[in-house]
This record gives C-alpha cells, sequence and structure tokens, in this order.
C-alpha cells in the first residue's frame, strides 16, 4: 500500500523504485498483488501515462487514511515506551471535573506515576504565559493569541427550574419575565446578573436579580433543584437532576447553539513531551467517548 502511494504521487513506477531503492519490476509487482488482492484495476498504464481508475480513486482514500492510522499507532506505541515524567500547571474552571476532566487525569496519572499535576480551578482569566500555567480548559470562542487551542468538545447553557417551583410561580414564556422570578446567580461566572439567550438568529442578554447568589455552580443547581428559584448554568452541572426529575429545562427555544471548549496551552510548552503525552490524551480519551455515545 505505501508503494501504491508513491507511484501515484510521482505518476512513474521508475520514478518510486528510484525514491523507495527498489527495482522497478518490485514496485510492478507490489502493485499488481494490490490489486489482485482488491480484485480490482487501481490503475490505467499506457506507455506515456498512468492513471486512476474510478476504483483506484476510492482505495488511494481509504489506504491514505489507514496508513495514517497506522503510523499514528505506531508513533503512539513508541512514544508510550518512553518513561513519561514531569511537573504540569493547569487551570480550569470551577465544577469541569463535572465533565470528565478529573477522571481522565486520574488515569493519565495511574499509567505515568512519575507525573504531578498541580491544578487550579478558577474561573478567571489566566494568562498562562506570566502566571507559568502549561495548559487550561477555557469555554467560549478565543481571541487569537500566542496561544495553541485544541478543540475538547461543547457544552450547552441550559435555563432550568424545579417542578414546585414553577407549579407556585408559573412557567416563564420569555427570559424577559426572568425579571419577575427568583433568580439563582453563580457569582463566579464573568457576568453573572446578565443571562443570555438566543432570539431568531441574535444573541440577546436579560438582567436579572437574585435572592440566592453563590460562587460554586454545583450548589446553584442543588438550590435550584430544592425549588428556590430559576437558574441558568451549563448541562453538565443539571443533568442528573433533570434524569431525576428535581429539574426541568425551560425556555428552551431561547437557549444559546452550544458553547465550544478548548484545552488551550503555550506554543513552546508544546517541546515538553509529558504535556504533549497528557493532550494527546486526554483527546483521545474524548473521542473515544463521544463514539460510544453514538454507538
Amino acid at each position: 500500500m505505501r508503494t501504491f502511494l508513491v507511484v501515484v504521487e510521482l505518476q512513474s513506477f521508475s520514478a518510486a523504485s528510484r525514491k523507495l531503492n527498489i527495482v522497478v519490476s518490485a514496485v510492478s509487482r507490489q502493485v499488481a498483488d494490490l490489486e489482485k488482492h482488491f480484485a480490482s484495476h487501481l490503475l490505467y498504464r499506457t506507455t506515456r501515462a498512468m492513471h486512476l481508475t474510478s476504483e483506484g480513486e476510492y482505495y488511494l482514500v481509504q489506504i491514505k487514511e489507514l496508513i495514517e492510522r497506522l503510523d499514528h499507532l505506531e508513533a503512539f506505541a513508541s512514544e508510550s515506551q518512553q518513561t513519561i515524567a514531569g511537573h504540569l500547571k493547569i487551570t480550569a474552571p470551577q465544577n469541569s471535573s463535572l465533565i470528565g476532566l478529573q477522571q481522565s487525569i486520574g488515569d493519565f496519572l495511574s499509567l505515568h506515576p512519575k507525573v504531578k499535576i498541580s491544578w487550579s480551578l478558577m474561573n478567571r482569566y489566566v494568562n498562562l504565559i506570566e502566571e507559568g500555567i502549561d495548559l487550561a480548559l477555557r469555554v467560549g470562542e478565543l481571541s487569537d493569541s500566542n496561544l495553541i487551542a485544541r478543540p475538547y468538545g461543547e457544552l450547552k447553557i441550559l435555563f432550568v427550574a424545579s417542578p414546585d417551583y414553577l407549579e407556585k410561580h408559573g412557567m416563564p414564556a420569555c427570559p424577559e419575565e426572568l425579571s419577575k422570578h427568583n433568580c439563582i446567580l453563580d457569582s463566579s461566572s464573568r457576568q453573572p446578573g446578565r443571562w443570555v439567550y438566543k432570539q431568531g438568529a441574535k444573541e440577546k442578554h436579560v438582567r436579572v436579580t437574585a435572592n440566592i447568589d453563590i460562587n460554586h455552580g454545583e450548589m446553584v443547581a442543588q438550590f435550584a433543584a430544592a425549588g428556590h428559584g430559576v437558574a441558568q448554568l451549563p448541562d453538565f452541572l443539571v443533568e442528573h437532576f433533570i434524569e431525576s426529575g428535581e429539574l426541568v429545562s425551560i425556555l428552551d427555544h431561547f437557549v444559546i447553539p452550544p458553547i465550544p471548549m478548548f484545552l488551550v496551552y503555550p506554543a513552546n510548552r508544546m517541546k515538553s513531551p509529558v504535556l504533549k503525552a497528557l493532550i494527546e490524551y486526554l483527546l483521545e480519551t474524548k473521542k473515544r467517548e463521544k463514539a460510544k455515545a453514538f454507538s
């Protein structure tokens, strides 16, 4: 398959033989063996030109993908045989452990016991370079910078309230009516009293006042589940309350599109083998979780 890719790239058996340092007959035989294996003609050959058949075009795409995956596996196996050790400083928003990040990092530490993690949970903006942070989980669109960002899933922001609260105070028909309701604020967010919502294709904000404000999102969800008011929170904080029936999602037509999450790190830190290993492990774990959810 690798020989076939070189032949297609160079459009010549003789050029492929020179690049691969094997005789032309060996190149021809390997391509013929590939055609025999797939029971398909992959190349049209004339004395002047060579072209891919329709089957060849299909197999070319599949073979490229297969070789790339194989190379990735071999590189991963080679890297995993090396000792991963070192100290990493990471930061993430409060409650981010509930999206599975804590479990993934714990599993990584079990695989690499010589790695040390210092983890700061905070909702404020962190200058990674000035504060010596190796890796951050950030939510929302990122401004241009000298940092590298790798997509790490997305989250939904929901309006929620308990059935008991809604029975007593009524169901708000639109976000503007939230000013008449008891609201519970997560004061650790950047704009706790300014809730975002979607109206048509536009993103808008409504100002709300709170009878309770707490700098901890999980406690906000607990107070909402206990019937103390309406809250706006990420889906991972309220998911199990919704499943149990303690909370219901409201104003669904006004919920904004899912917000992206990123793993962010300074470009010069990617030279660190331990940071590279952690990032690849987190991304691969997230990829497997997504595939499992859709299976």
